[in-house]
C-alpha cells in the first residue's frame, strides 16, 4: 500500500476506498487527448482493471497534448491502444490491462463494454458517444461524457435510471460541419488533462461510494481565465427519451450510423452520415481554408487535407479521395468534418 499511501490519507479515500478502487473496472472508448490523461491518471489512482478502446494510431500532432505516447510511437505508426497500454503496464506492473484496436460498432458494443464498472467516453465524434450512451444504459453500467475542443471542456456522469443520459441532453445529431473539431480549430493543450482529472474524480468518488455531481459541466480555460459553469444539475431522465422512458437503444439497432462504402476502383471511400441534412458549408470553408485550398459552390465544398482531397455535397456525403482505407477515411471525416 506504499504506493498509495497518500491517498489512504487523504479522508474522501482512506483504506477501504482505496480497497474499493482496486476492485473497481474502466472501459476507456477513445484513447486521445483526454482518454489517455484519463486512463493514466485511473492506473495511478489504482484502479485494478482497463480496458482500452481505439480505431486510431498515434501520430506526430498528438504529441503536445496526448498523455502515454512518445515520438518513437508517431514515428512507428503504432495504434493508440497498444500504445497505452504498454505504458501503463510501465506505470503499474499489477495491472489488469487490455488493448482492443478496432471501431466500435451496435454489433460489437455489448461484448466491449460489458462487465464494466465504469464507462469513460473520450471518443471524437458523437455518433459513437451515442453508441457509447445507449450501450451503458442498456448494460446498466454509469458512464462519463468527457469532451474538450478549442478552450471548452465539457463532462457529464451518467447513471441509468438516475440522470439524464447524453441522448436527454442532445437528443438529435447536428448537422455535419456543424461544430468545430480539434484538427479545424485547435485545441487549448492545458484543457483535455484537466477534463480527464475532473472525469476521474467523479469515477473516483463513485468507485469510493460517494454520489457524483449531476448535470453537464461546461469550463473554459482561455479567455478571462478558468470559468466554469454547471447545467441541468437537478435534471431527471427526459420523459421523451427513448432510451430513459421507454428502453429503446436507436444507436444499438443502428439508428444515427454512417454508411462506409469503398468506391471500387477510384481510391476513394465515402462516408454518409445518418439524417444527410446540408452540411454548413460556409463554417466548413472558414475552418478548413486554413489547413489547405477550399473550393466552395451551392452544390459542393472541396477541401485538400493531408494527402487526401474531401469532397462534401449538398446532401452530407462526403467523398474521401486519396485512400481506399476506410477506417482511415472514417477517421479523416471525423477529425475534420464531424459533427
Amino acid at each position: 500500500m506504499d504506493r498509495h499511501s497518500r491517498s489512504i490519507l487523504f479522508p474522501g479515500i482512506g483504506p477501504e476506498g482505496q480497497k474499493k478502487i482496486e476492485s473497481f473496472s474502466i472501459v476507456f472508448v477513445g484513447v486521445g487527448a483526454v482518454g489517455a490523461s484519463a486512463a493514466e491518471m485511473a492506473a495511478r489512482a489504482g484502479v485494478g482493471r482497463i480496458r482500452l478502446i481505439d480505431r486510431d494510431v498515434v501520430e506526430e500532432s498528438n504529441l503536445s497534448r496526448q498523455a502515454l505516447f512518445d515520438a518513437d510511437d508517431a514515428a512507428q505508426v503504432t495504434p493508440k491502444a497498444a500504445a497505452a497500454a504498454r505504458r501503463l503496464r510501465q506505470i503499474a506492473p499489477s495491472l489488469d490491462v487490455t488493448e482492443r484496436v478496432l471501431d466500435l460498432v451496435p454489433s460489437n458494443a455489448a461484448e466491449l463494454l460489458g462487465g464494466h464498472s465504469l464507462i469513460v467516453d473520450g471518443s471524437d465524434n458523437f455518433e459513437t458517444r451515442l453508441l457509447v450512451s445507449d450501450a451503458a444504459q442498456s448494460l446498466g453500467i454509469p458512464s462519463v461524457y468527457a469532451a474538450s475542443v478549442g478552450e471548452e471542456g465539457r463532462l457529464a456522469f451518467m447513471r441509468p435510471g438516475v440522470t439524464p443520459c447524453l441522448r436527454c441532453y442532445l437528443e438529435s445529431l447536428p448537422p455535419a460541419g456543424s461544430g468545430p473539431t480539434c484538427d479545424t480549430v485547435g485545441v487549448a493543450p492545458t484543457l483535455p488533462p484537466l477534463v480527464a482529472a475532473l472525469a476521474m474524480t467523479e469515477a473516483l468518488r463513485f468507485a469510493v461510494g460517494e454520489e457524483p455531481a449531476g448535470g453537464m459541466l461546461t469550463l473554459r480555460v482561455w479567455e478571462g481565465g478558468f470559468r466554469s459553469q454547471r447545467l441541468f444539475a437537478q435534471a431527471a431522465p427526459l420523459k421523451t427519451c427513448p432510451v430513459c422512458s421507454r428502453r429503446r437503444f436507436p444507436a444499438l439497432e443502428g439508428e444515427g450510423m454512417s454508411e462506409i462504402v469503398k468506391l471500387c476502383g477510384r481510391h476513394s471511400v465515402q462516408v454518409a452520415p445518418a439524417g444527410r441534412e446540408r452540411p454548413d458549408f460556409d463554417a466548413l470553408a472558414r475552418r478548413l481554408s486554413s489547413l489547405g485550398r477550399t473550393r466552395a459552390s451551392g452544390h459542393l465544398l472541396t477541401a485538400e487535407v493531408e494527402d487526401v482531397v474531401l469532397t462534401i455535397f449538398s446532401d452530407g456525403r462526403c467523398v474521401v479521395r486519396g485512400t481506399g482505407d476506410i477506417q482511415r477515411a472514417r477517421s479523416i471525416y471525423d477529425r475534420y468534418v464531424g459533427h
